[in-house]
Formats: structure tokens, sequence, C-alpha cells
């Protein structure tokens, strides 16, 4: 099992910092999902239950700390609000990111356990679909006011 957890957090470190907006954040969820749903793949294997509880605590706090990372920076760089203090912002960008980070993480579990358990995708897409709304509605709003010429 180390074998398998050492790969996805030096797999997840590397992917995670290349993601610096929605779009990159999109493709990050459908390589995990994939990964997830794939019976054979490290990840899966990492998200498995065992006895080493200790080990599985710590990769899942190790994983939890890159994606809050990961999130703590897309929030960041969507701050705009000039009347605010960049440590304000900063220390907002880190509370909602170690908040959605354990969110993305619970869908990230409970969903992949229900995929594997129903032998269908469907779960864990929907568990990160949800997860990642604030990020994928920000996109939306952004794409939907450059249609209509709102910026």
């Amino acid at each position: 099992m180390r074998t398998h957890i050492a790969e996805v957090l030096a797999r997840e470190s590397a992917a995670l910092a290349m993601v610096t907006d929605s779009a990159e954040l999109a493709g990050w969820r459908r390589q995990v999902a994939e990964e997830l749903t794939t019976p054979s793949s490290p990840y899966a294997l990492a998200m498995r239950e065992t006895s080493d509880v200790r080990a599985r605590a710590d990769f899942l706090d190790q994983w939890r700390e890159l994606i809050a990372d990961t999130i703590g920076r897309l929030v960041r760089s969507r701050a705009t609000d000039g009347g605010r203090q960049a440590s304000d912002r900063s220390r907002e960008a880190d509370s909602c990111a170690q908040a959605t980070a354990v969110l993305i993480l619970a869908a990230l579990q409970g969903g992949s356990t229900l995929s594997r358990i129903a032998r269908d995708p469907r779960p864990l897409d929907a568990a990160l679909d949800l997860a990642l709304v604030p990020f994928t509605a920000a996109e939306d709003d952004v794409l939907g006011s450059e249609r209509r010429g709102d910026e």
C-alpha cells in the first residue's frame, strides 16, 4: 500500500502544481476520476480500506494539503476586491481552501467507494461535480458575461 500511496502523492503533487485555472482543475478532475474508477490503478488501490489506519490517515492528510494549496492558489488569483487588504484575502482564501479540500477529498473517497460497489462511474462523477461547483459556476458566470458583452 505504501508504494501506491507514494505514487499517488507524487503524481498529485505534479498534477496539482500545474492547475492555475478552472479549465485545468476540470482536467485534473477528469484524470483523478478515471484513475479512481480503474480498479488496478494506484489511486484505486491507495483509497481502499487497509489495516494500516495511520498510513491511510497520513496519506489522506497529505493529499488534502495538496488540494488545499491548489484551491487557495485559485481563490487568491480570483480575488479582485481592491478595498480589502491582501492579508485579509489570503486568510479568507486559506480558510476556503481547507474547507473545499475536505469536501473534494470526501467526494473522492465516498464517490469512488460508491462507484466501485455499483461498478458505475456516475456516483464519483456526481460527487466531484458537486464538490467543484464553486469553480465551474464561476467559470460559467465569466463565460456567460463575456458572451453577453458585460465585461
